[in-house]
């Protein structure tokens, strides 16, 4: 059966906290080229704990592709964790950024 053509636009806002190696490893970039992959929006930092914040916004489908990302990471990375919370949805956002 064909996907109708006026199936739901379903946009999601997530945060993703991921614990592990993180650091010195690229992934801030590596996270970049992902959603930018996947067209989605958003950002990304180092917390001064050592953890990584990381905010992304698109379609569903594709948010969760891109969280299916986070846990595996590049081949140097370790994720011990995430945690996933959702947010109010940010017309702000635009083309997904690695902040210092």
């Amino acid at each position: 059966m064909e996907r109708a053509a006026n199936a739901l636009y379903i946009l999601e806002h997530r945060q993703i906290i991921i614990r592990g190696q993180v650091q010195g490893i690229g992934i801030r970039l590596w996270l970049r080229n992902v959603a930018n992959s996947l067209n989605l929006f958003g950002s990304c930092r180092l917390l001064p704990d050592g953890t990584l914040q990381v905010r992304v916004q698109g379609e569903r489908s594709l948010v969760k592709q891109f969280i299916i990302a986070c846990k595996r990471g590049p081949a140097d990375a370790r994720i011990d964790s995430i945690e996933i919370s959702s947010l109010p949805l940010d017309p702000r956002l635009g083309a997904f950024l690695v902040e210092r």
